[in-house]
């Protein structure tokens, strides 16, 4: 268990700072989502995996020595006193039921809260999306076809065109699949701390695909980066929803800028076939197996029956 635990963080180490320093500083967003997914799966199954390394075509003799203990009589048997051993795993895996029990409840929770907060408020179809229209002062939050947005705000008229471009964009990409997909691997994994770090990846990966989607429409790339940064203090408390202005960093307003050469796009691209390779070599179970059958030759030793003692 430690062990495939150890295999499995590192693994999914080495594969988010792959991405970081190499893959998302390049606008090639949708391959990123699926590299970010594809490889938390890769890194729970790695450790799995078996190679097969074989050992020199010489057959080898070993001389197997059984030791057959004869029958004792009653007389001749001491009483032998048996420690108590502790078995700790029950306990550990208890515990770590426990908590994946609560992650669980919390999630089916938040999960019920946006699902009746969807009931309880009026619903207006736009597009290939449900608005919903909410009195909480927020900005516009998308979970899978449903966008919440403030009522007062949508009937006066004051919600740019821009906004629900980037809403829509999360619904028809379906992004709520992959934020759920990893809240539900982050409550079996809990104890992976590496999946706060993926999560965030995951969702930022999101805001890029539906800041290009924005900026490739309404060609206005200031304009909607000032909208941004207007918009940047508004309050977003929606749990599992995406939002407009998630992670509104230097980073994200950069990559709306950023010029990538479409050969470096390719050749990073194909640096992960090696790295996943390398992976499988690096993390696998090795298995050393003979080409040819042992030859074995058993001896049986009978030991003496031990002197009654009068």
């Amino acid at each position: 268990m430690i062990s495939y635990l150890i295999k499995s963080v590192s693994c999914l180490a080495l594969l988010l700072c792959f991405y970081h320093f190499i893959l998302e500083k390049e606008k090639m967003h949708n391959f990123n989502r699926y590299y970010l997914l594809i490889g938390v799966i890769i890194s729970l199954i790695i450790p799995f995996a078996t190679i097969t390394t074989y050992a020199p075509t010489d057959a080898i003799a070993n001389t197997l020595i059984k030791i057959k203990q004869p029958e004792f009589s009653a007389d001749t048997l001491e009483t032998i006193e048996v420690e108590e051993v502790i078995d700790y795993t029950k306990y550990f895996v208890s515990f770590y039921l426990l908590i994946s029990s609560l992650l669980l409840i919390r999630f089916g929770r938040n999960l019920f809260k946006i699902i009746q907060k969807i009931r309880l408020n009026e619903q207006i179809k736009y597009k290939k999306a449900t608005l919903v229209l909410v009195d909480d002062q927020i900005l516009p939050h998308t979970l899978r076809k449903a966008i919440f947005i403030n009522k007062k705000e949508y009937e006066n008229g004051n919600i740019e065109e821009e906004l629900f471009t980037h809403e829509l964009t999360h619904v028809t990409q379906k992004h709520t699949i992959d934020v759920l997909l990893i809240e539900f691997l982050q409550i079996l994994f809990w104890i992976n701390p590496l999946f706060i770090f993926l999560k965030k990846a995951v969702q930022l990966n999101h805001e890029f695909l539906a800041d290009e989607k924005v900026i490739h429409q309404h060609k206005n790339t200031f304009q909607y980066q000032h909208l941004l940064l207007n918009k940047a203090a508004w309050n977003n408390e929606y749990y599992l929803a995406s939002n407009l202005n998630y992670s509104l960093t230097k980073k994200r307003l950069k990559m709306m800028t950023t010029q990538s050469s479409q050969s470096k796009i390719w050749i990073k691209k194909l640096a992960v076939i090696p790295l996943l390779a390398g992976f499988v070599f690096l993390f696998a179970e090795r298995v050393e197996a003979q080409e040819k059958e042992e030859i074995i030759e058993v001896i049986e030793v009978f030991e003496k029956q031990p002197k009654k003692i009068l």
